[in-house]
């Protein structure tokens, strides 16, 4: 028998009360350890919780689809892979290319109709009511289809374009520079409008004019204001040449001429007389030939017998107090006469057209012209002529010496019988 429960017996007094009374077998239930409580779990936050997916549930849109099942969370679909080296068969080419003709005959067709019934394509006229709102007074409307727009800043051009059927879908306008004066300003817009045209692209709603003129007013403006002050200075040195003509009352031994040329810029120069090109001893009979006109330069021959030198400024200084020759581009000239002592004198003059004096001097020997000025005046009209301006040259002289009968062929001509 255990001790303790021997010592009970032996002293049955009453023992304390325990819970835990035959638990612990063998140990006395006052020296048994207590387990320690549970802590409780913690809170899962809120966030984190797992939710049970939601049920399937039906979802069905009347009269669209047949009902359908919506299961969240769906699934990723899945793509397929793309075929490599995939290529359009000729049948799906050939196919295409005839739908893209016949879309883009269409639109022509339309617009044709639309041309030959005097209407432009929406797009052209919404343009048009745009210029009109910028341009004002500047922009005038031809004929339905050619319209002209003044271009700002470059003086006296303008814009001038013809609207096919296609534009703005499929054609681009045809643009025709206008500008009455000579310069680089017609160089210049034909490189832009040249530029411009590669660079074109249809549009469909929207026209290209108003870019066009732009651009060309972004070119000329700087090269047109330059031209301009060039012609102011001629303009003032033309004006004082007039002045010194009007001042002179009459010819004198005191005065003479100064004739400032109205073209410095092409090789002209200032020439002065004296008074012995006043004297009216050395007064000849001047010759004016036809003028002629080939790509806007205007050509005139000019002759006169002459035996000094005297005769030779006389004849030279008359036509440059001419107000029509005097503002020519050029004035070249050349004579060859034997003086008193049978002396040959001969000399010639380019006045800016480089190698034409020579010419000049050469066509009068060639001809056996003796005792002969002969001067051709050229107005230059903007178009680089080439090689061509000597032709016309020695043509004017030459026409003139031979109607005048100064020249060793005229001579040698036999005479017609009464």
């Amino acid at each position: 028998m255990p001790r303790w429960q021997r010592s009970e017996r032996a002293e049955p007094s009453q023992a304390p009360q325990s819970d835990d009374d035959g638990f612990w077998d063998e140990l006395p239930p006052q020296s048994a350890p207590k387990p320690a409580p549970a802590k409780p779990a913690p809170a899962e936050p809120w966030l984190e919780r797992r939710r049970a997916p939601p049920k399937p549930q039906a979802v069905t849109l009347d009269g669209f689809f047949e009902p359908a099942l919506v299961v969240a969370p769906a699934k990723p679909r899945e793509i397929p892979p793309e075929p490599s080296g995939y290529k359009l068969s000729q049948s799906d080419l050939e196919q295409w290319d005839a739908e893209h003709r016949q879309q883009r005959d269409s639109r022509t067709r339309a617009a044709e109709a639309d041309a030959e019934a005097g209407q432009l394509d929406p797009g052209a006229e919404r343009e048009r009511d745009l210029l009109e709102a910028i341009y004002g007074e500047e922009f005038e409307v031809l004929a339905p289809n050619e319209w002209r727009v003044d271009i700002p800043g470059a003086d006296g051009a303008a814009l001038r374009l013809l609207l096919p059927a296609g534009y703005p879908r499929t054609e681009p306008p045809v643009p025709i520079f206008d500008f009455e004066g000579a310069g680089h300003l017609k160089q210049i817009a034909a490189d832009t409008i040249q530029e411009l045209l590669e660079q074109w692209e249809p549009q469909e709603d929207e026209g290209c004019i108003y870019q066009w003129v732009d651009r060309l007013r972004e070119v000329l403006e700087p090269t047109a204001a330059a031209e301009k002050l060039q012609q102011n200075q001629r303009d003032a040195a033309f004006a004082e040449a007039l002045a010194v003509e009007d001042a002179m009352e009459a010819p004198s031994v005191e005065k003479g001429f100064t004739f400032l040329p109205a073209n410095p810029q092409y090789g002209q120069r200032r020439r002065t007389f004296d008074a012995s090109s006043f004297d009216a001893q050395n007064a000849v009979e001047i010759l004016r030939g036809e003028p002629f006109t080939d790509r806007k330069s205007t050509f005139q021959a000019f002759a006169a017998k002459v035996s000094n030198q005297g005769q030779v400024n006389w004849a030279l200084r008359t036509l440059l107090e001419d107000r029509k020759i005097a503002v020519a581009t050029h004035n070249m000239f050349a004579y060859r006469f034997k003086d008193e002592r049978g002396v040959q004198v001969a000399d010639n003059e380019d006045d800016g057209e480089d190698g034409a004096g020579s010419k000049l001097a050469e066509l009068l020997s060639l001809a056996s012209c003796e005792d002969v000025f002969v001067m051709v005046s050229r107005w230059y009209g903007g178009i680089q002529l080439g090689s061509d301006r000597f032709k016309h040259i020695s043509r004017a002289a030459s026409v003139l010496l031979d109607t005048a009968g100064w020249s060793g062929r005229s001579r040698a001509a036999p005479k017609k019988k009464k």
